[in-house]
């Protein structure tokens, strides 16, 4: 969990700086879209967290190795709409396959296994959002 709400934060804060170096109308508006849409999802991390501690087991899940989720946001000023996309897409991609891997270790948790699984979702929506 704690990992799920620094990576969301971080990727929130890459949407809110490169909304601000794109062109184009219509990624802008996604990546507003996405902005709120992670302001959203640590809301629900940490209500899922919030509900689920007296059932979380507080040391890390074994076999889920965050280091191999990192992501990359460092980004200059001149960075074009395509890059951004791209590095949006990877991002995405990265995000769904924490949340889906994640689900399959807390099983034994269902509502946070289910929220997991919910927010992989999303994501792989924004990733084939991001390719057209």
């Amino acid at each position: 969990m704690k990992f799920a709400l620094e990576i969301e934060g971080k990727v929130g804060d890459f949407y809110k700086e490169v909304s601000e170096h794109a062109k184009d109308d219509a990624l802008v508006g996604l990546l507003g879209e996405l902005i709120t849409r992670g302001q959203k999802r640590i809301k629900t991390l940490e209500r899922v967290r919030r509900e689920n501690v007296t059932e979380m087991i507080l040391e890390p899940i074994e076999g889920l190795d965050s280091d191999s989720f990192g992501i990359e946001t460092v980004v200059s000023r001149d960075t074009d709409d395509a890059t951004i996309k791209t590095m949006a897409s990877i991002i995405e991609t990265t995000l769904q396959e924490f949340y889906t891997a994640a689900a399959r270790k807390i099983d034994f948790l269902p509502e946070a296994e289910y929220a997991f699984e919910l927010l992989a979702e999303k994501n792989e929506e924004t990733v084939k959002l991001l390719s057209n």
